[in-house]
């Protein structure tokens, strides 16, 4: 069986102020906000824990961002927040980055630059582990080079997770495994800095 799991609304994505030099999850717009859409961190919710042991699944997180910080340059990275009790329980309330990355070269104020992150999980129910592949982060048309790889992170598959022979599922569980949040650090604060998610989806075949 093989799916795609779209949750996050990336027409609420849109920011425009990167204040700060500290590591930053992307946020909701303001727009969002008003159409219903939680304010906060922008999740991307996985499926069910029961759908995702024993499998490998892709998250695929891009768009892009107009710089406008002199000499900036810029970091985009990727959290993970387990959920790990039931819908009522929710996701964790800190993330853990699921790899480190070099900083880009310094890019050129008023300029566009489309970037995508691709990363690979594999989730095993009895170790309540997610392992985390290499990913591939490209900016502006360059492939970004990664120093890091996080270990395995821990989560709590349910009770319930491991699939049935006929359907390949177990329809018991009723809350995600874990949300992602795509991160972004900048060299220098840009109150002005644009930027704009075109693609959050966790796929798996």
């Amino acid at each position: 069986m093989s799916f795609v799991s779209g949750n996050a609304p990336v027409a609420y994505s849109l920011m425009t102020s990167g204040s700060g030099t500290s590591e930053q999850l992307w946020q909701v717009s303001s727009t969002g906000t008003s159409a219903g859409v939680a304010a906060g961190n922008f999740y991307l919710d996985s499926p069910e824990s029961d759908k995702l042991n024993g499998r490998r699944f892709t998250v695929t997180v891009g768009g892009w961002v107009k710089a406008h910080g002199a000499t900036q340059t810029i970091k985009f990275g990727l959290q993970i927040f387990p959920w790990n009790t039931s819908v009522a329980g929710g996701r964790t309330a800190t993330g853990t980055d699921t790899w480190t990355t070099v900083a880009t070269g310094a890019l050129t104020a008023g300029t566009y630059y489309d970037f995508v992150m691709v990363q690979d999980f594999f989730g095993e129910a009895n170790a309540n582990t997610l392992t985390c592949f290499a990913p591939s982060v490209y900016v502006g048309g360059s492939a970004v080079t990664i120093v890091t790889t996080a270990s395995a992170q821990t989560v709590a598959f349910a009770s319930a997770s491991q699939t049935e022979p006929i359907t390949g599922i177990n329809s018991l569980t009723d809350y995600p495994l874990c949300s992602f949040v795509p991160t972004f650090l900048n060299s220098v604060s840009d109150t002005t800095e644009t930027m704009q998610l075109t693609q959050a989806s966790i796929t798996t075949i």
